[in-house]
């Protein structure tokens, strides 16, 4: 109990000690340049990302096995190693440089990484399993609808393609396109509005932040919700 209270405490004092600092100069990313990049990081290790995973008290905000235990934080079990790695590095060039407190933790960590760091904690995540989010999430059969409508078909009036066309019919997600099952609704709902709003910029081509603007605040909800209930197989 001592040492994990103690990680809660120490990380994030730690990591806004002094706030962001300067501000690395990054290109947006295309998918060239993106996909060369994945391409040039170092293969990572299941067994060395558990001791950066450990070593860096990940834990203390992801949980013990990525699944995050608090409604603050997102979970990162089974997530796509290769959409872990672009957030890493996201965080330490400055793509992602929201200015509020659990972004400038991961600055700051992103930024102590190497690129085999970065790799191996990957590595570590993508191997846990993907699992509902630990509290159940209820949604009304007409949420259900709106959401599964969503998802499945998307609404072509509006020019929104179905989620699962990315992301997986049951949020497994694919590549540098994340998985989205089992994450803490909270978390989602904070990052749909970030691109509805044009607060966060570090999607490819801008597009997430063109399918998030069309929809509606209950949409974002259901969403969310149907989400946090999927297992990802």
């Amino acid at each position: 109990m001592h040492s994990a209270i103690s990680a809660c405490v120490l990380v994030p004092a730690l990591a806004l000690a002094g706030g962001h600092g300067e501000k690395p100069d990054a290109a947006p990313w295309t998918h060239q340049s993106l996909n060369q990049t994945l391409n040039e990081m170092p293969q990572g290790n299941v067994e060395r990302g558990q001791r950066v995973h450990t070593q860096m008290m990940c834990a203390s905000c992801h949980g013990e096995n990525g699944q995050s235990p608090s409604r603050n934080f997102s979970s990162l079990n089974g997530q796509t190693p290769a959409y872990t790695m672009k957030m890493m590095l996201d965080y330490r060039d400055a793509r992602r440089w929201e200015n509020y407190g659990q972004a400038t933790i991961m600055v700051k960590l992103a930024q102590a990484m190497t690129d085999q760091q970065i790799a191996d904690v990957a590595a570590f995540y993508a191997e846990q399993s993907l699992s509902d989010w630990q509290i159940e999430q209820t949604l009304p059969d007409e949420r259900f609808k709106m959401a599964d409508k969503l998802v499945r078909k998307g609404d072509a009036s509006r020019l929104l393609v179905p989620c699962s066309s990315c992301h997986g019919v049951n949020g497994q997600g694919n590549g540098i396109t994340p998985a989205l099952a089992g994450q803490v609704p909270e978390y989602f709902k904070r990052t749909m509005h970030a691109y509805k709003n044009g607060e966060r910029h570090n999607d490819v081509s801008q597009g997430m932040s063109q399918l998030a603007k069309p929809l509606t605040d209950a949409e974002i909800d259901a969403l969310a919700k149907y989400y946090a209930n999927l297992e990802g197989s």
